[in-house]
């Protein structure tokens, strides 16, 4: 059984995760099936919580044993979400990530801090054929998704349930402040995957491979807005009165995709893995390591969000300079074809 002590640290825990409009009382009645005196002796040390409702309690919560035994852990338990090489498993993942931002958007005040070696996630979401040429490249060329052996790309073919899903998805990642850190290969990957595609003849209609080049640049165009006025907002919607959005240009290639979540009281850290799969952590000591590495990274880099207008120009004026290049290429072989 549990140390009163380590009860102790469990309630910490537990109650950065309950949402804001429940207790520690009701949360503890509905996980342990118990009456409100025996709940009231547990939460007051009057009474040592079992190992099984230890285990409840972290099962609900997401809250991991070892994490609570020890702190200075040298092996830290993440949560793990992957791709199951399934099309179906696409939804179920965009499902998880839903839930895990409806989760930190139940905290309160927060705030997210994205070093990005890729265009975020979520803003692709806003534009939708963009994101689903990203969903098919990922499915037929990273996890060989059986579904997608054999069939080519069109807009005109998107699968509608998961941008769907993806819309959802940026609808939440709006509502929270975010700082994001860029470099200026932000735009390599993309570019990439495009003209792969278009090489090996993933697209039903090479014309689409412009039609995609035009959605990048179109993003980028839409970024600079928040950056300038350092609000964030879908393209179709106008900013918000109150600032939530701060750019950062880091003049050195950012090697992975690091999210980190924070609260009063809260902090989690996702690390992206293989395109799509995930790392996630609340681990304390993780999460607090990952905080100074990122604002780290921003000391090290220049904000061009709200100031440094010059800067900024010309960071995305290089960036659209990039895809205008490779769309460029892609004009010139479809004339020779």
């Amino acid at each position: 059984m549990p140390s009163l002590s380590l009860q102790q640290y469990l309630f910490k825990e537990l109650k950065k995760r309950i949402p804001k409009h429940s207790s520690i009382e009701l949360e503890l009645r509905r996980i342990l099936d118990k009456d409100l005196i025996e709940v009231l002796d547990i939460i007051n040390f009057q009474k040592e919580l079992s190992l099984n409702d230890a285990k409840k309690i972290c099962d609900e919560y997401g809250i991991y044993l070892d994490q609570i035994m020890s702190f200075e852990a040298k092996v830290i338990p993440f949560r793990f979400n992957a791709i199951d090489y399934n099309l179906h498993s696409l939804q179920e993942y965009f499902h998880a990530i839903l839930a895990e931002l409806r989760k930190v958007n139940n905290w309160g005040p927060r705030q997210l801090i994205y070093a990005a070696n890729d265009i975020p996630v979520f803003s692709l979401f806003q534009f939708p054929d963009l994101a689903a040429f990203k969903l098919y490249f990922w499915a037929k060329a990273y996890y060989n998704l059986p579904s997608f052996k054999n069939r080519q790309f069109s807009i005109y073919e998107i699968d509608k349930i998961n941008l769907l899903l993806g819309e959802q998805a940026w609808r939440q990642y709006l509502k929270m402040p975010s700082i994001e850190i860029w470099s200026s290969e932000i735009v390599s990957h993309v570019l990439k995957q495009i003209f792969h595609a278009f090489k090996h003849n993933y697209f039903k209609n090479n014309e689409e491979a412009i039609h995609i080049c035009e959605q990048v640049k179109l993003l980028l165009d839409h970024i600079e807005q928040q950056a300038e006025t350092g609000r964030k907002h879908h393209p179709n919607n106008y900013p918000p009165i109150k600032e939530n959005y701060q750019l950062f240009f880091n003049e050195v290639a950012i090697t992975h995709n690091t999210l980190h979540f924070s609260s009063e009281d809260t902090d989690v850290t996702f690390i992206l893995q293989n395109a799509l799969n995930y790392l996630v952590t609340d681990n304390m000591a993780f999460c607090l390591k990952s905080r100074a590495w990122l604002e780290n990274l921003m000391s090290n880099s220049t904000q061009i969000s709200a100031q440094n207008d010059l800067l900024r120009k010309n960071f995305f004026n290089q960036l659209r300079d990039n895809v205008e290049f490779v769309q460029l290429e892609i004009l010139k072989e479809i004339r020779n074809l």
